[in-house]
């Protein structure tokens, strides 16, 4: 007679002992030894834990080939409709969902939970456990709702059971999984920790949903930045998915998810320690290498390739820290040829480049993501250009100025040329710099009239009418347009919009008007002093440009400032010999 109890008992002590990748082995010899006995019991039984086994091996079909002996076996035995059946229906659904087939897992699911509604009437763990993977299979399904709906259930279950702590912890592991999933990273963290907490506290070794909790606390310690408590939940993890299911999917998932944290971790490190900025490194990158690899390699072209590091990135603005090292940062700079040039060696060059030191100064190589491509090597001037404004060089009409953004235009002009023997670069890069006055003005008057519209005359409208949503975009429209409006003012290109209060702290003409608006985006739009913020924001704009002789009105409505700017873009615009042309709104 096949002993199936002290069978399960070494089953589980090669788990506890942290031998589970021996467990499919031991599974497969006891199933031939009850099959031996005639056991048909113990054999269903044994399915039962190698579906348990490959499903969580992401061995999907010898999963679901277990699962249909299973269901056959059980059905052969007159099993159907009682609460054994009813658990293998749980077992063989959640391999269903496992290997992504939803409709049959779904299907098994409601079999299930009919059964037990039939025999469960107070807590219990079979009917928990339905509502966790029921949960799983909504949330997997795109029905969050639902899935923490279930999960709540099954929490309110466990609670109330004896010696449920691996319940409550795999429950608390669900929960956070699911939460992060809903963008409640808060809550979700709260939960793994509570996961976490209780699997540490088991003294016999840890349940295999262990390695799950510690990825989602690692997960939620990474969108803190904390990289290096994120490091080390996701290393205890792997070490805990290796000790149950060696390296299998989740395995392999776990250890992706580790590299990337560790990778940022020390490409934070390395610049906390250094506090180079990335222009200071490009350029040492350049002296220590790419000069030396030009005049060896290319020394008939040594007097005509400029250097530098230009174009997008927050270490072009000289804006990047830290915390700008988890993405498209590294050692890297930019060479630019004349067309002809390009044609004879940009490839090579290229080649030249892409076989450079990949690490530096502690730096690790450059993390570029599928955003960030190309934004160093080797480059043809007026492509790179082209590619940044849309021109390949600087614009003579004003109406071909007009289309280009002035994030494209800030984006083309920052960052710093290393070296430019033929000037060929400089003076291209210097000519987008150079924005027409008229081009300028026809930008304020537009600018200028939003911020009247919205903050002057449409916001106090809608707090007349407590219409919050009319009142919410009119006030974002005039915090929008009063930046724009400030860097107009400054003369200076306005940067990506997650650079733009950054840059302010720049200014050289009207400064405080940073603090204000920092000032009224802190507010609720229901608050009393909005309307006395922004006007006091228009009285500053308003004097500036008095200040610089572009108005000479009083008013501080910024309306009846807009003609006094049409009538200077007239102005130039007859001095031009070009009919004056009013701006769009």
């Amino acid at each position: 007679m096949f002993d199936l109890q002290r069978f399960l008992e070494g089953l589980d002590l090669l788990y506890a002992s942290g031998k589970g990748r021996e467990a499919e082995g031991y599974l497969k010899r006891g199933l031939k030894e009850a099959a031996s006995c005639g056991d048909d019991g113990a054999i269903l039984a044994i399915l039962n834990e190698l579906m348990g086994y490959y499903r969580a091996a992401g061995r999907y079909e010898e999963c679901l080939l277990c699962t249909r002996q299973a269901m056959e076996l059980a059905d052969e035995l007159g099993l159907d409709g009682t609460m054994q059946y009813g658990t293998m229906l749980l077992n063989a659904a959640t391999g269903y969902r496992a290997a992504g087939k939803y409709q049959e897992a779904e299907t098994l699911y409601g079999q299930a939970y009919e059964i037990y509604r039939r025999y469960i009437t107070g807590p219990d763990y079979h009917m928990a456990s339905l509502h966790n993977n029921l949960s799983l299979l909504y949330s997997e399904t795109g029905r969050l709702k639902e899935a923490k709906r279930e999960l709540e259930r099954a929490m309110e279950i466990v609670r109330k059971l004896d010696d449920a702590d691996v319940e409550v912890a795999i429950t608390h592991t669900n929960l956070g999984n699911l939460c992060f999933q809903m963008n409640e990273t808060a809550e979700g963290k709260a939960h793994m920790e509570q996961a976490v907490r209780i699997f540490e506290k088991m003294p016999d070794g840890k349940d295999s949903h262990y390695a799950s909790a510690l990825s989602g606390l690692g997960e939620a310690y990474f969108h803190e930045g904390n990289l290096e408590a994120s490091q080390a939940c996701y290393q205890k993890a792997l070490d805990e998915i290796f000790r149950f299911y060696g390296e299998n999917e989740y395995y392999q998932v776990t250890k992706r998810n580790l590299e990337i944290v560790s990778d940022l971790l020390r490409r934070r490190q390395a610049a906390e320690k250094s506090q180079m900025k990335g222009l200071e490194l490009a350029k040492a990158y350049y002296e220590e290498y790419g000069k030396t690899m030009i005049e060896e390699q290319f020394p008939e072209y040594a007097g005509r390739i400029a250097a530098g590091l230009v174009g997008e990135g927050s270490e072009c603005l000289g804006y990047d820290d830290a915390w700008s090292t988890d993405h498209d940062f590294g050692p890297g700079f930019c060479l630019w040829l004349t067309k002809k040039d390009y044609r004879k060696i940009g490839q090579k060059l290229q080649e030249a480049y892409d076989a450079l030191p990949k690490e530096f100064m502690g730096y690790a190589s450059r993390n570029t993501t599928e955003q960030g491509k190309r934004r160093v090597g080797v480059f043809e001037i007026g492509t790179f250009f082209r590619n940044l404004t849309g021109y390949k060089k600087a614009p003579k009409e004003d109406k071909d100025w007009l289309p280009i953004s002035q994030e494209s235009l800030r984006t083309a002009v920052s960052g710093e040329i290393f070296d430019d023997p033929l000037g060929k670069f400089t003076k291209r890069r210097a000519a987008f710099s150079m924005e027409p006055e008229s081009v300028r003005l026809k930008r304020l008057y537009v600018s200028l009239g939003k911020m009247a519209q919205a903050g002057q005359y449409n916001f106090p409208r809608a707090k007349k009418r407590n219409a919050l949503g009319a009142m919410y975009f009119s006030l974002s429209e005039f915090l929008s347009a009063s930046v724009e409006t400030a860097y107009l003012l400054n003369k200076t290109y306005m940067p990506f919009y997650k650079w733009k209060m950054k840059g302010m702290e720049e200014f050289q003409r009207i400064p405080e008007i940073r603090v204000l608006l920092e000032e009224l985006m802190e507010k609720e739009t229901t608050d009393k002093d909005i309307e006395e913020k922004i006007e006091q924001i228009c009285r500053i704009v308003a004097g500036e440009l008095k200040e610089q002789g572009i108005s000479g009105r009083e008013d501080d409505f910024l309306e009846a400032h807009k003609a006094s700017v049409l009538e200077k873009l007239m102005e130039i615009e007859k001095d031009k010999g070009h009919d004056g042309q009013k701006p769009v709104d």
